[in-house]
């Protein structure tokens, strides 16, 4: 799954021809469909709209041996 975050249009439509195929809420989107993920990462940079950094997985503690 990615996450997107839109922190200036925290309510981001995105829309075409056949309907919406994004919806930011709170300005965050998250989303596993490929095509997608493809569009988002091909908006131009005025959207303002950025790919979250995935977490590193652990247990919180930072001591992971």
């Amino acid at each position: 799954m990615a996450k997107f975050t839109s922190p200036k249009y925290t309510g981001l439509t995105l829309q075409d021809d056949k309907g919406i195929w994004a919806q930011f809420v709170g300005g965050e989107f998250e989303t596993t469909d490929a095509a997608v993920l493809k569009r988002l990462r091909a908006l131009p940079e005025d959207y303002e709209v950025s790919e979250a950094k995935a977490a590193a997985k652990g247990d919180g503690t930072g001591d992971d041996k």
